[in-house]
């Protein structure tokens, strides 16, 4: 009789801790798994706000020291980006008062002491106010776009917007505190070592700055493409971060040109990788639409986040709202310098379409610097106007070609270059010959009207042209 009391209680503690447990799992389990899920996508939301507010950012400053000199900033933009935030940050977030001004006005404030913040192509005055934590407010109501953002060093509450079609929009606060920090800030830069700008065709009333000297040792830097074509397990372990880490159901094609092709069902997804490191992602997402601007970058972000990550020094260069979605272009610098490929079939290094919270394609070819000693060259830097002069019979071809003129004298092609020139600016040309121990070029960028032209920095002699729109 006891030992069957023994037996029914050991089955009724069985019982209970059965329910126990069984409650552990059912209960306990999930709400824990349901915290860890919603802690990862928090810190998974905060990594890509993060990078949101790191590369939407300008692309260059000028600063203007007064009396027509001006320095020009690429590689120290983070710095001025972080000095001139705390003061926009109360013209986005308050009240503040938006009203169309001429150039006259834009042209006469930018003589004084100044920074002027350069961002990329159709940035959306959303975006750059998302930077700030806000989206609602004047400026974004009244300003479609930013190009570029005009500090007065003294603003006394005022500073100066160039939006969409270069209209040009002053922005007002009311009770604003000024705060003489930036004045502080731009005497310290004038104190100290800079490259020095003027405009040097004002009298045609073109406000473009030119350098005046270059004595910076800018050298040439070795570089190899960041997905390693050689490495065939390289390619195949880059190529599952796009099929779910698993290549089972994936065929691979291998064409003569050296690249490889991942292609998933019918076309439904695919990946090439070519003989230079080039990536190229497609998927067939179906009819869906991006009504946000904000919400399509972070979509973008978090794709290239799980593929790869950005390279450092990355920065929005180009929106276009495109067919119900957005195509976003992404640049970045090596040695604080910009990077220009010598390709035909790519605008920017990153590319990416976004359509609602799906990327439809994808396109990257990142360089990265090696560790090699960079190769200094001791001769000087040439000054674009001394480039622009030794290759006049170029540009006066180009200027036949391009406005399909029949003759026209030297004179008037140095009239035409002075009036419409309107960029010098220094960057690494990389001319993709070799995946790796390859030497990238510092080089002149320079646009005249409609034509871009990149000139050897050391040598002066051509690189590459083309037109844009």
């Amino acid at each position: 009789m006891n030992r069957e009391k023994t037996k029914t209680l050991i089955l009724a503690m069985l019982v209970i801790m059965s329910i126990i447990f069984t409650q552990k799992i059912w209960f306990y389990s999930p709400i824990n798994l349901l915290q860890s899920k919603d802690s990862f996508k928090q810190k998974q939301l905060t990594e890509i706000i993060e990078i949101r507010n790191q590369i939407v950012a300008p692309q260059r400053a000028v600063i203007s020291f007064g009396n027509s000199y001006y320095t020009v900033v690429y590689s120290d933009i983070d710095k001025v980006w972080r000095k001139t935030k705390g003061i926009l940050d109360h013209y986005f977030s308050r009240e503040s008062e938006v009203q169309p001004t001429t150039h006259e006005k834009y042209k006469e404030i930018s003589r004084l002491k100044s920074i002027e913040l350069e961002f990329g192509e159709n940035i959306p005055s959303a975006l750059i106010a998302s930077v700030f934590d806000t989206m609602d407010n004047k400026i974004v109501s009244n300003i479609k776009e930013i190009n570029k953002i005009l500090i007065p060093t003294l603003n006394r509450g005022v500073i100066y917007i160039v939006g969409e079609e270069e209209n040009i929009y002053e922005v007002r606060l009311e009770g604003y505190q000024e705060d003489k920090q930036l004045l502080t800030f731009v005497d310290q830069i004038q104190g100290s070592h800079y490259i020095k700008y003027y405009p040097l065709f004002i009298d045609v009333e073109n406000y473009t700055v030119m350098p005046l000297s270059y004595q910076e040792l800018t050298p040439q830097v070795f570089v190899k493409s960041e997905i390693d074509v050689n490495n065939e397990q390289a390619v195949m372990e880059t190529a599952k971060t796009f099929f779910d880490e698993n290549l089972d159901f994936v065929k691979t094609i291998r064409e003569t040109s050296g690249a490889i092709v991942f292609m998933y069902g019918y076309g439904e997804k695919g990946v090439r990788i070519n003989n230079r490191g080039r990536l190229e992602y497609s998927e067939d997402i179906g009819s869906i639409a991006s009504t946000n601007v904000v919400a399509a970058l972070d979509a973008a972000i978090d794709f290239v986040l799980k593929h790869g990550g950005f390279p450092e020094g990355t920065y929005l260069k180009e929106i276009r709202a495109q067919n119900k979605g957005y195509y976003f272009g992404f640049g970045y610098r090596i040695e604080g310098l910009p990077i220009v490929l010598n390709t035909s079939n790519m605008t920017h290094p990153i590319e990416i379409e976004v359509y609602g919270n799906k990327v439809k394609s994808y396109r990257t070819l990142i360089r990265a610097k090696m560790e090699f000693p960079n190769a200094f060259i001791n001769n000087s830097m040439l000054l674009p106007q001394k480039i622009i002069e030794d290759n006049i019979s170029l540009l006066k071809s180009d200027y036949l070609l391009d406005t399909k003129e029949k003759e026209i004298k030297e004179e008037e092609v140095l009239s035409y270059i002075e009036r419409n020139i309107t960029r010098a600016e220094i960057v690494y040309y990389d001319t993709l010959k070799d995946t790796e121990k390859h030497l990238i070029l510092p080089a002149w960028k320079i646009k005249i009207n409609k034509r871009i032209y990149y000139f050897n920095g050391y040598d002066g002699k051509l690189l590459n042209s083309s037109l844009v729109n």
